[in-house]
This record gives structure tokens, sequence and C-alpha cells, in this order.
């Protein structure tokens, strides 16, 4: 009775139409981290059905956004859980991206008769970037507004549609309420729908051409016919060949069962990412980025002020075209690294120039953190009760944060104990109140008591009397 039910299923859903379709099929043997794709579309489906949890509680409105994420982590019933899954699961596929990306160029993934397969991977490659950013819009916290902020920046940079790009995203001249329904909109209804489709046809080109196969990197292949020949023979042979399924499932399946295990570890000893402060358009804050974007703030801070703004809408543009042209401007018949000296290379670089931009941007020696503790005063060095006040002072509305003293603290604005010429009173005071425009230092006019301004002026003036660092 059983095996006539599923006879019946069978037959009348296509399934076995699809299993000879998709697993019961002959594969050239290929490794374990060939499965990376795979995994990829693992950690889509985690963010799909953690997404879907979310989005019964998550409500988009600015009066409601981050409380509602708030509830979510705090007061849902594993609710921590599913959001702390759903962000770790979605900085691993960027992760994952970033890999996938420079395995198929070390292959030659993109290579005949795969064009179409690397074309369309180039377009989810853009979509789930997008998704990782337009996620933590959601929240909007501090780290949200900045980073739309950079977005709109970055739009607004556009030759000739610019700014109405800008006002089209906004839903007006100024973000607001329009702002974040469409941004919700982008995140849960039009990406999705763009990846779904797009993955769907990135896996059915994945089935009927195959991946880049040991043959094919080993020897040189100058028609497309002459790879399908290649590649068939391999996939028949009893010693090159594999069933895909279950060899070749069973080891995709361990990369991404290696790839959710550290998900879920990174879930269960960190939780999930913490809120900032909730969004306040009228202020200024410029919180750090999510970590998967540190290499590119950090790429970003290294280029001198009159470059970096066009870079960063330039670059995008520029790898889009360049991953675009690549089946159609390396026509070498060998696809192997070995015989292809430039992938290696280049791979390299930007493996080496993302992790060190990465910690680069983790240590972000041009950004001055906050610390509570004063200056120290060098040995011998006696202040006065009100430069001692200062001192005090100088920590607690955060100048310490960036100006250091004598080669102590952050190093991101002047050193008043390195000073060539000393600075007047006058100067000091007039400086704190209104700093010269252009100058990121905010203004303390009306935000310091004139006792205090006096306190902490009197010691800037002895700090630049203090003994210097060598």
């Amino acid at each position: 009775m059983a095996k006539r039910w599923r006879t019946w299923i069978s037959d009348r859903f296509g399934l076995r139409r699809v299993y000879e379709g998709t697993l019961n099929r002959r594969v050239a043997k290929s490794s374990w981290y060939y499965g990376d794709g795979a995994t990829l579309t693992f950690l889509l489906g985690v963010l799909v059905v953690t997404g879907m949890f979310m989005s019964l509680t998550y409500t988009p409105s600015p009066d409601g956004a981050y409380e509602s994420i708030r509830f979510i982590t705090e007061k849902q019933v594993l609710g921590w859980f599913v959001r702390g899954l759903h962000y770790w699961a979605a900085g691993m596929m960027v992760v994952m991206l970033f890999f996938h990306l420079f395995r198929q160029i070390l292959v030659g993934g993109y290579k005949f008769p795969r064009e179409g397969t690397w074309l369309i991977g180039v377009i989810l490659f853009f979509a789930i970037i997008l998704m990782s950013f337009t996620g933590y819009l959601l929240r909007w916290d501090e780290r949200s507004i900045y980073a739309l902020k950079v977005a709109q920046h970055m739009f607004s940079r556009l030759p000739w549609i610019g700014e109405s790009v800008v006002v089209f995203i906004q839903g007006g001249t100024e973000p607001g309420a329009t702002t974040l329904t469409r941004l919700y909109a982008v995140h849960v209804i039009f990406v999705p729908v763009l990846l779904g489709l797009f993955v769907i046809w990135h896996i059915y080109l994945v089935i009927i051409h195959g991946v880049t196969s040991q043959e094919e990197r080993n020897q040189p292949i100058y028609t497309a016919s002459q790879q399908r020949q290649l590649y068939r023979a391999q996939a028949r042979s009893r010693e090159k060949g594999e069933n895909f399924f279950p060899m070749t499932v069973f080891k995709s399946g361990l990369m991404a069962t290696i790839v959710f295990a550290i998900v879920l570890t990174l879930t269960l000893t960190l939780g999930p990412q913490r809120l900032y402060p909730e969004a306040d358009l009228t202020t200024i804050s410029r919180p750090i980025e999510e970590w998967w974007f540190y290499w590119y703030s950090g790429l970003i801070a290294l280029l001198p002020n009159t470059i970096a703004p066009w870079f960063v809408v330039i670059f995008p543009i520029v790898l889009f075209i360049i991953l675009i042209l690549l089946p159609f401007i390396d026509r070498s018949p060998w696809r192997g690294f070995k015989k292809r000296l430039w992938p290696p290379i280049v791979v390299g670089i930007c493996v080496i120039g993302i992790l060190y931009l990465t910690d680069l941007r983790r240590r972000s020696p041009w950004t001055g953190w906050p610390d509570s503790e004063p200056p120290p005063v060098p040995a011998g060095v006696v202040l006065s009760p009100e430069a001692e006040q200062g001192r005090q002072l100088f920590a607690q509305y955060g100048c310490n944060s960036c100006h250091p003293i004598s080669g102590h603290g952050r190093k991101v604005a002047v050193d008043f104990g390195q000073i060539e010429r000393r600075l007047s009173q006058d100067y000091i005071r007039d400086y704190i109140l209104q700093p010269p425009e252009g100058i990121a230092m905010p203004g303390y006019r009306g935000r310091m008591s004139a006792q205090d301004l006096e306190r902490i002026v009197e010691f800037v003036l002895v700090a630049q009397t203090f003994p210097r660092s060598q």
C-alpha cells in the first residue's frame, strides 16, 4: 500500500523526473571544498527561515522598528537565538561569497561553456551584498542611520541622476517613515524574489554544465564541445566520476555542516549584534559598520580626501564591469592556475589586502574611541588645582578620545605636548567653542560651561610645556 502511494505521488507530482535530473546523475569527482556553492544556498535558506520568523514581530516604521528589535532580542521566546542566527548567517554568507568568487577565478569557472553561470553568479554576488547592507538598516539605530547616510552619499555622486536616486530611496527630501518602508520592501520582497529566481537559474546551469573538473584544469581546452566531451568522459569513468547522490551531496553537506556549526557556535557564545542607541535624525554619529564591511571602510580611510568620496561610488561599478567582462577577456585555453599565473597573484593580493584592511579597521587608529582615563602627568610635573580639574574634564568631555598628550593616548588629532608653536589662551578657547570648518571636531559652544571651558584651557596651556616623548 505504501509503495503504491509513493509511486502515485512520484508520478503525479513529477518527483521521479526531478530526482533523475538533479540527484541521480553522474558527475566528475570534486573535493569537499567545492561545496561552497551548496553552503551558500543553505545559508540563504537559514536567512529566509529566520527572517520569516522575525518579520512576524518586526514593525517597519521609525516609531516601532527599534523597539520591535529590542522585543525580539530581549523578550520574545528564543528571539535572541533567531536574530543571532540570522546575523551570523548573514556575515558568514558574505565570507563564503568571497571564497566562492576567488575559487572560481582560480579554477577558471567563468570560461566556456560556463559564461552564463558566471554572469548570473555576478548578479547574485551583488544582490547578496545588497541584502547584507539593507538588513542592518532595518534596526533603525545610530549605525543604521550612519550607513544610510553613507549610501545616500554614494548615490548622490552618480552623474545626472544622483539626487533623483536619493529622493527615490528616501521617499522624499529627508529620510523618514517612507525610507524605512522602502528599505523593508527591498530587503524582504524585491531582492529575495530576485535572489530566488537567479539562484534557481544558477543551479540549473550548474546541473547542465557541471563544475570545473580536475581533467579540465590539467590540459588546454579550445572549444565548448571539447570541454563537454572531456567532462562527460570523466563523469562516466569509474575512477574519475561519481554519483551526485550520495557522494557529491555528502561532500557538499559536509562543508555546509562545518560552516553552520561555526554560525551556531557564534550565535550561542556571542549572541546577536548589540543595538546602538535608537536612531536620531537630528544628531550626527559615526558608529562603526558591520564587520564584513570593515575592509572596504579601511580601504577608503587610507585614500586621500580628494579621492575617497568618488572612490566609494566608482569602485563597485568598476568591480561589476570587470567581473562581467572577465569571461570575454581571459580567452586562454588553460583553466588550472598552474598555467595561469595572474589568478593566484590577484587572488592572493585580494585575500591579504582584505585581511589587512579588516584588521586595520578593527583597530581604527584614525578613530577617536571613548577613553574615560585622563591623560597621565609626566613625572616631576605638578599641576595647579585648576589645571588638574581641566585634566579630569579633558577626559570627561572626550577630548582624549582624539588628542594625545606627549605621545600618550589615541593619535587621531594634534598632540598638545608635541606642538612646535605654543597656542595662546584665546586661540584654544575659540577653537574649542567653534572649530574651523572642515575639522572633524564638534564645537562645544552651548555644551560646556564657562568654568569647565577655562579649566580645560588651563590644562592645555600646561600640557604644551610637558617634556616631549622620544
